[in-house]
């Protein structure tokens, strides 16, 4: 899996208890509460269990994601939400902040003030926040602003730099994992051993720390759509300004 850079870095997911009523002479009637299933991750080849929780969460089609990481030195914040091939949320630095926004393939960005401040320059940031306002820009997926997308691509946070191999578990909010570390001992990601084996959390070493935490796996984000019309201006107008 990818160190916690920005490419890869995962909040604790409780995974819940699985509730069964059980009838029959001599029970007190009321729903007993059962331990979530072994579901066999740990008993598996490095490999094997990586792929077993990607696709547990491909199944989910949808997962909250938000981590602190650290990318060459920089402090960075990330929280979105993620469903299917949608996604929004927010990018933070101490250069200012990035609201990203993605659905039915357009992508969405809305700095705020201190992140044009920062990166267009004083006169070009004027003029930028006062067309922008509160509005999204739209911009294409060739522009550089489209890379800030893959901070939340799965396929990436969980893809390995070299040889995977079995680390020490933990429990995550009362959930046992398993730990794999990556080959270069950059990042370690714990994977849950009951229940669905989703990822769980990533953290990394004392020479790239920071983590990301995964919950709300399967869950409706109503407020990932795209923004009204009225709402967005066009990133090429803003370039100009620059």
């Amino acid at each position: 899996m990818r160190s916690t850079t920005v490419r890869g870095s995962v909040l604790a997911i409780v995974v819940a208890a699985l509730l069964s009523g059980c009838g029959g002479g001599g029970d007190d009637g009321q729903p007993k509460s059962t331990a979530p299933a072994d579901n066999g991750v740990a008993a598996l080849a490095p490999n094997e269990a990586l792929q077993r929780a990607t696709t547990a969460v491909q199944n989910a089609k949808s997962y909250h994601l938000v981590g602190d990481v650290d990318n060459d030195g920089q402090k960075m914040s990330l929280d979105f939400k993620v469903t299917g091939s949608d996604l929004g949320g927010r990018v933070s630095t101490g250069e200012g902040s990035v609201e990203l926004l993605s659905v039915g393939g357009q992508q969405y960005i809305r700095p705020d003030e201190k992140f044009w401040a920062k990166n267009a320059g004083a006169q070009a940031s004027d003029e930028i926040v006062k067309l922008m306002g509160d509005k999204w820009a739209k911009v294409s997926a060739k522009d550089d602003f489209s890379q800030l997308f893959d901070v939340a691509n799965i396929d990436e946070l969980l893809k390995p730099d070299g040889t995977m191999t079995k680390g020490e578990g933990k429990e995550i909010d009362g959930v046992k994992t398993i730990g794999l570390v990556d080959g270069d001992k950059s990042g370690t990601l714990y994977i849950a051993t009951t229940g669905e084996p989703y990822p769980m959390r990533m953290e990394g070493n004392q020479d790239s720390p920071g983590q990301i935490t995964f919950s709300e796996f399967g869950a409706t984000f109503d407020d990932v759509k795209a923004p009204p019309e009225g709402q967005v201006v066009d990133f090429d107008q803003l370039k100009n300004k620059k």
